[in-house]
């Protein structure tokens, strides 16, 4: 079902049935549960509904109590549905039905979204970010290998904070004397992959079982980066991702 199509009947309620009728549609049907009223005004748009763009939504939103939350202030505000918000809005709202294993699909991918927001480190976040967007879109390889990239990005992040250049060079250099000399933090992207991880053990920043598992998300890297027949499905890079996410995040 489009939005068009399930907010006709709709469409000569208040405006403000409109709006949270629509975050309810979205809600549903892409997983999605923050809004700003950018979205919110562009979801009423697709739906072909008349004069949205003189339509306050903020204020619509603000009168609609203890049905919405806000989060955030200004130009950064976003609104969710509460849980009273969902029942009151069910009860009076077209009927909505979706297969359960698009409902699914669509919570897993929630979820996995929730779990790469909280990572703290901003260029690891954007890189998770990424790997999830490809997934979504059925992109598995370059998934994996965004994530992988995420994954790398914390382990040089966690070396160059707790260790000193002499460290990480003497640990280098013990597996492979032409190592180079670690003087700056980005010395660590002259490290190929598995040197990096082996100095990362040597050093305390991983333990065996996780250099281990990392060790094995390389080769899946590798082979997802290269050309060759490896076509990894949706499971396998979905596993690639919430094993990183657990072990370094």
């Amino acid at each position: 079902m489009k939005i068009v199509e399930y907010l006709a009947p709709l469409r000569t309620a208040s405006q403000q049935a409109q709006v949270l009728a629509s975050m309810y549609f979205i809600e549903k049907t892409e997983g999605k549960t923050t809004f700003t009223t950018a979205d919110i005004r562009a979801a009423l748009a697709e739906a072909r509904t008349p004069n949205v763009k003189n339509w306050n939504v903020a204020a619509r939103l603000s009168a609609s109590g203890h049905l919405v939350h806000a989060n955030g202030a200004g130009a950064h505000r976003t609104w969710e549905l509460t849980d009273t918000g969902r029942v009151e809005i069910e009860a009076w709202a077209p009927s909505l039905s979706i297969s359960a294993p698009a409902v699914a699909k669509r919570s897993e991918a929630s979820a996995l979204r929730a779990r790469v927001a909280a990572i703290t480190d901003t260029e690891a976040r954007a890189f998770a970010s990424e790997a999830v967007d490809c997934l979504d879109v059925g992109a598995h390889r370059a998934a994996i290998v965004f994530m992988w990239v995420a994954a790398v990005h914390e382990v040089q992040e966690r070396l160059w904070n707790t260790s000193d250049g002499k460290s990480i060079t003497t640990a280098a250099q013990s597996h492979n004397p032409k190592a180079k000399v670690c003087k700056k933090r980005d010395d660590l992207s002259e490290y190929n992959e598995e040197l990096l991880l082996q100095v990362a053990h040597d050093l305390g920043i991983i333990d065996k079982n996780e250099k281990s598992e990392l060790i094995k998300a390389l080769g899946l890297r590798n082979s997802s980066g290269h050309p060759n027949k490896l076509r990894p499905g949706e499971h396998r890079a979905k596993a690639h991702i919430e094993d990183l996410i657990t072990m370094l995040f």
